[in-house]
């Protein structure tokens, strides 16, 4: 390009000290693409086949001259980008770099910024100092570079409450701002017509809204999202949104001048700052604190710029007057959290504030960001993928995930700890310690090969028999700790010093209980959160009843009767109303639900001996429960160990997740046989003192095989009814998860 500067150039593309004015060494530009796009006769926004939609009027490609078809494409020329130092600027020098357009102008307020030197040096860009408000300046700019393709985007001068004028509030900041594009384009406009030069202008815009929220609220109504003080509604938007229709309506009757306004949706780079994930005190979960609520948000990254805009100069007879509503992808933040933990392998957490919480953030201009994302929350604010797609065609936009992985070893994500190596766990808790499942874990962390765990195995019994057999499996690693689960202070001394904790409250031990039970968990919870050593918690827990039964549907298509849920809501929700108040804790958690126990069918389905009072015959007798070709889930407690050791391991991998366990899916059938055939081939020959030849099977209604057990049993049986029937508990576990976790697990007829 020419190193010549022009009278209204600042500073030029550095040149190395072997450059010289020889042509013939000088750094060549890519020559203009001579690719021309075939294109039907179909509007690229509506989508619709109607000639009356199609600007062009075109047609099928072979139909025309290729001398019509050159006209429907312009070729590169001068390029002029405003805001040459920042993000988007970047973005699009070197996208229209590539496509061959030159030479390359790029405007900024601070021509010595790193940015803008990279801009200068790197993308051979000849720097200009301009301020958008100095219209002298902005007249030479638009006359001497003769560029017919310009970029513009502005920043809005946000008050800071630092030496503002005691005036200047976000209104001013909106009116301000607004007022500078206007004047730009009546600039423009002005320059034109002195010396007719045909100029299109891509202008990087916001939504105005201020005039979407006072349409959408009515005549007289209040817009929902709440303004500030001074009346300004997302002044960084609105004031870009106002600007646009100024100068859409503006360059409507001026032939020789053309915009597109592109309006950009939340960059993905936005997570870089205002919307980084943060860590909690302890360093063991980090929270996206944002009021989007749970609604999916239209996303792009900056990138994308650079494929977005030269395409919009290229085919600016197609684009020219039109609002290209740029987004790749709707996506909702507890995914965008879901893959910070994939890939950060820490318990990343979308936590969704209120507008009120929000904007009391100590961050810039919080009550804004407060506006703008109720803004983006909220289908008003809908973006066009289809038509970003097409504009972008062959290429396809960057998806967050994508975004993510290449920005990973940023440096926002380091100072917010995202990148450290996570501490281990070496010391547990383990809360019901002589249960089932807190002895298989107590179990599970002793024999662990990878490290060497120490167990603090609480009961309410440290003399019981349970208890010092615990003990006895290794009296160096295992200390017992007599705890008051009813009592928030004896669940702190429990977790004093421990690295992780191990939650499983028996609720089996009486109905009554059930309350107080949950109580308990709660104060464990809360010790755990308390607790200044604790970094992670494993919480076995069950499905919450009420809910699976409202929000989703059994197979035969009917929601089942509560009377006929009673002793499996008794059993399962009183887990799940505990798991739901630990998620509302700043506490590292992992949640396991645990299938019904292989000990469980062992007990459930045994078959009974029966002597013939007439004949003094030993029978055994299985009774089943009709239906018996529901399939119902089942593992071994035993293999809860194990599992629960692996997660320890890699905590911050599991953090956050709900881990479904199961080893198989079997029916009552299967299982009734494959438990007459241990029972004839182990019970008989041991306890009858000889060999049976068969088991009677007989089959009862549900109803009255439950009744025949006892209190206990009969809990166990409501659990088994409930899990054999509804499928939406089934679909939250996996056998090919559990595998994953625990590889020895055992299939029922194995254990």
């Amino acid at each position: 390009m020419n190193n010549e500067p022009v009278p209204i150039e600042i500073l030029t593309p550095k040149r190395s000290s072997d450059d010289t004015d020889d042509p013939s060494k000088a750094r060549p530009r890519p020559p203009p693409k001579k690719v021309i796009k075939q294109r039907a006769s179909r509007s690229p926004l509506s989508g619709e086949e109607n000639e009356d939609d199609d600007p062009l009027n075109t047609i099928a490609i072979e139909e025309k001259s290729a001398a019509d078809v050159m006209q429907t494409r312009f070729f590169p020329g001068p390029a002029l980008v405003f805001g040459a130092s920042g993000p988007q600027g970047r973005a699009v020098i070197e996208g229209l770099q590539e496509h061959g357009y030159g030479p390359l102008y790029g405007a900024t307020r601070d021509v010595h910024s790193p940015d803008a030197r990279y801009a200068q040096d790197v993308l051979d860009v000849t720097l200009l100092q301009v301020d958008l408000a100095d219209v002298r300046a902005l007249e030479k700019v638009l006359a001497e570079t003769q560029a017919t393709s310009i970029f513009l985007v502005t920043t809005t001068d946000m008050p800071t409450g630092n030496g503002d004028r005691a005036d200047y509030g976000f209104q001013s900041a909106e009116d301000s701002e607004c007022d500078t594009i206007k004047s730009f384009f009546d600039t423009l406009v002005k320059v034109y017509n002195l010396d007719h030069l045909s100029r299109h202008v891509v202008f990087s815009t916001l939504d105005n809204v201020k005039r979407i929220c006072s349409e959408s609220s009515g005549d007289g109504g209040d817009p929902w999202i709440e303004s500030l003080e001074d009346g300004s509604i997302c002044p960084h938007f609105t004031g870009k949104g106002r600007a646009g229709e100024y100068a859409m309506k503006l360059l409507e009757n001026v032939d020789g001048l053309t915009l597109t306004l592109l309006t950009l949706p939340f960059l993905h780079s936005n997570f870089l700052g205002f919307v980084t994930p943060l860590p909690n005190e302890g360093g063991t979960q980090w929270a996206i604190n944002a009021c989007f609520g749970n609604s999916a948000i239209d996303m792009l990254s900056v990138s994308d710029l650079s494929y977005i805009v030269p395409e919009l100069f290229d085919e600016r007879v197609i684009y020219a007057g039109r609002n290209i509503r740029a987004s790749a992808e709707r996506i909702a933040l507890r995914q965008v959290a879901a893959m910070f933990s994939d890939l950060f392998g820490k318990d990343v957490i979308f936590n969704p504030l209120t507008p009120q919480e929000m904007a009391a953030l100590p961050i810039p201009a919080a009550g804004c960001m407060s506006q703008m994302c109720q803004f983006l929350g909220d289908p008003r604010s809908a973006h066009d993928i289809e038509t970003t797609a097409s504009v972008m065609f062959p290429r396809k936009p960057q998806l967050f995930k994508d975004w993510l992985i290449i920005h990973s070893d940023n440096k926002a994500f380091e100072e917010v700890g995202l990148l450290a190596d996570p501490q281990e766990i070496t010391i547990v808790t383990v809360f019901g310690a002589t249960g089932m499942q807190g002895a298989s874990v107590v179990k599970g962390l002793l024999t662990d090969t990878r490290k060497r765990y120490h167990v603090r195995a609480t009961t309410r019994h440290i003399d019981g028999a349970p208890a010092k057999a615990l003990y006895e499996m290794d009296p160096q690693r295992v200390t017992l700790i007599e705890a008051d689960f009813s009592s928030l202070d004896s669940c702190a001394v429990a977790v004093e010093g421990s690295d992780g904790a191990f939650l499983a409250v028996d609720f089996f031990e009486g109905a009554s209980e059930h309350v107080v039970n949950e109580r308990m968990a709660k104060n464990i919870i809360d010790a755990c959160e308390a607790s200044r050593s604790v970094r992670h918690l494993v919480f076995s827990t069950m499905e919450y009843v009420e809910e699976v039964n409202r929000k989703l549907v059994p197979d035969d298509g009917e929601k089942r009767e509560e009377e006929k849920t009673g002793e499996a809501s008794d059993q399962l929700s009183p887990r799940a109303q505990a798991v739901a108040y630990a998620r509302t804790k700043k506490l590292s958690c992992t949640f396991v639900l645990m299938p019904c126990y292989c000990e469980m069918f062992y007990r459930l389905l045994m078959p009974q001996l029966v002597v013939d009072e007439g004949t003094g015959e030993e029978r055994a007798i299985l009774t089943v429960p009709t239906k018996g070709d529901a399939k119902v889930m089942c593992m071994s407690v035993d293999d809860l160990g194990p599992a629960v050791a692996n997660i320890f391991d890699s905590y911050e991998v599991y953090a956050g997740h709900e881990i479904g366990l199961v080893t198989e899916f079997v029916s009552v059938k299967d299982m009734s046989e494959i438990m007459a055939a241990a029972y004839i081939s182990k019970k008989c020959e041991t306890e009858c003192g000889k060999q049976t030849a068969s088991v009677e099977r007989k089959e009862i209604p549900m109803e009255r095989w439950i009744e025949q057990k006892d209190t206990f049993m009969k809990d166990l049986g409501g659990m088994f009814e409930y899990m054999s029937h509804t499928g939406a508990v089934r679909k939250r576990h996996s056998v090919a998860k559990t595998l994953h976790l625990v590889p020895e697990a055992k299939p029922f007829k194995q254990w």
